[in-house]
């Protein structure tokens, strides 16, 4: 405790723990070589001890036996010490630094030592990935500044970059800064805007995109006659948003009835699915749809040849039927030809096509399900995406979980073999969000930056290669 490391108003060691002085509301600590500094849960910061680069952040190079105020720095999400500096990481995903910087260490670009947080150079606020999407062969993430970025097969101009050149690495969908959500099907993408209203890209030649064409489109395109949209989904030949009231509208192909207006006619524009009043959540899968109601039910509606509209047949239906004996789903999503629910007690269901095991029950996988079977093992699932024939979960404890189909390696626990039970995800921490696509799966992880694993002849994975991986690969650019 020479120079008052310990906070607690004196310059004395001690061998057992000391409060430390006038501390309240730390969420997080971290000790210097000779300092200490810690996170409040109001975004500010403290330090104490060894000041004599400035590593104290208060504009002196006074030492301090007790926690002073870190200048000008607010919204801090984390903070780290190193041997004479300090770095804390805000909420807006830039970085500041204060203290020695006979080597660079506070990022700034100079030499010259700092007593106040200096701005990290070239960590752009905002480009940290906050969610993600998969689709047939490429993938896309919603960026925590109102972007998307995109990547793999581009074909159809699914990337959304104005070209139909294929990208091994994220580039910017052209002309989006609003986006809350976005969504990859088998050739198209779309986002949700924050008013509400849309934009889709990609495969046009089943009217996916919904501006009353079959054109397909480089760039994003407004999706007609939708506003108050609230969550939005697609597959690779349909799309579906769940609007602020709990209805629901579709559009795109319909031959099974996915569209869930009471016809098989292929829809150009947005139709209202028949009898969904109560919506919160909407998932569309290879051939049919599902929705989440508020009273924690489920419905869905279109192709049913694998029981993968839940209600005990195999009968297509143009219009949503119930989900037998669910009521207490939390989150949905629907897969090549099966569906998956994570339930409110963190178990999770699946129903329908179980050829590669991707119910997650353990029974041989060639045994389809007409109605939810629990998938093996699964207690704290806090989100789930169902893929062409694998899926994924997220834990409480940011692990993750796959199981299914695993000729590519996308289940990620560094094999080829399929599991018809949860297998771990290799070295996958901190997870926030998942999506299981055709042959490859990808998170979002705490962080801001983004996992990729499986099928990457097209660059799906994002890491500058085509080089296929059973192990989770980081994502170039978040």
């Amino acid at each position: 405790n020479s120079a008052g490391q310990l906070g607690n108003g004196t310059l004395v060691s001690s061998s057992t723990p000391v409060v430390v002085t006038g501390l309240t509301s730390a969420t997080a600590i971290t000790a210097g070589s000779g300092h200490t500094c810690a996170l409040l849960a109001n975004g500010t910061a403290r330090c104490w001890g060894s000041n004599s680069a400035g590593q104290l952040g208060n504009g002196t190079l006074v030492s301090s036996s007790t926690a002073v105020v870190v200048t000008g720095l607010t919204s801090a999400t984390a903070i780290t010490a190193g041997g004479g500096h300090t770095c804390a990481l805000l909420a807006n995903g830039t970085a500041k630094c204060w203290g020695t910087n006979s080597t660079g260490q506070l990022g700034n670009g100079t030499l010259v030592n700092s007593s106040t947080p200096v701005v990290v150079t070239g960590l752009s606020a905002g480009t940290g990935a906050v969610a993600i999407a998969t689709g047939g062969t490429h993938s896309c993430a919603l960026v925590a500044n109102g972007t998307v970025k995109c990547w793999g097969y581009n074909g159809s101009g699914q990337l959304g970059n104005n070209t139909l050149v294929d990208a091994k690495v994220p580039v910017p969908v052209t002309g989006l800064t609003n986006a809350v959500a976005v969504t990859a099907g088998g050739d198209h993408s779309c986002a949700l805007l924050a008013d509400g209203t849309a934009r889709c890209w990609g495969d046009n030649f089943s009217r996916a995109l919904g501006n009353g064409t079959n054109v397909d489109s480089k760039v994003p395109v407004t999706v007609t006659g939708l506003t108050n949209a609230v969550a939005i989904t697609m597959d690779s030949s349909h799309s579906c948003a769940v609007l602020a009231g709990g209805s629901a509208k579709c559009w795109g192909y319909n031959g099974f009835g996915q569209v869930g207006n009471g016809t098989t006619t292929n829809a150009a524009t947005p139709v209202t699915v028949t009898g969904l009043a109560s919506a919160i959540a909407i998932t569309a899968g290879g051939g049919h749809t599902c929705a989440v109601l508020s009273n924690r039910t489920v419905k869905c509606w279109g192709y049913n040849a694998s029981g993968q509209l839940g209600n005990n047949t195999t009968i297509n239906s143009t219009t949503a039927v119930v989900v037998t004996g669910l009521s207490s789903a939390v989150a949905l999503s629907a897969g090549g030809g099966h569906t998956c629910a994570t339930l409110a007690t963190g178990a999770a269901r699946c129903w329908g096509a179980d050829a590669s095991g991707q119910l997650g029950n353990g029974t041989p996988p060639t045994i389809d399900q007409k109605i939810p079977v629990a998938v093996t093992g699964m207690a704290n699932a806090k989100a789930m995406s169902a893929g062409e024939a694998h899926s994924c979960a997220v834990l409480g404890d940011g692990t993750a979980r796959c199981w299914g189909d695993n000729t590519f390696g996308q289940l990620g626990n560094g094999t080829a073999i399929d599991a018809p039970t949860p297998v771990v995800v290799t070295s996958l921490t901190s997870t926030v969000a998942i999506s299981a696509g055709g042959a490859h799966s990808c998170a979002a992880i705490a962080t801001g930056g983004a996992r990729c694993w499986g099928e990457n002849t097209y660059g799906q994975l994002g890491n500058n290669t085509n080089t296929e991986s059973p192990t989770r690969v980081a994502v170039i650019g978040f």
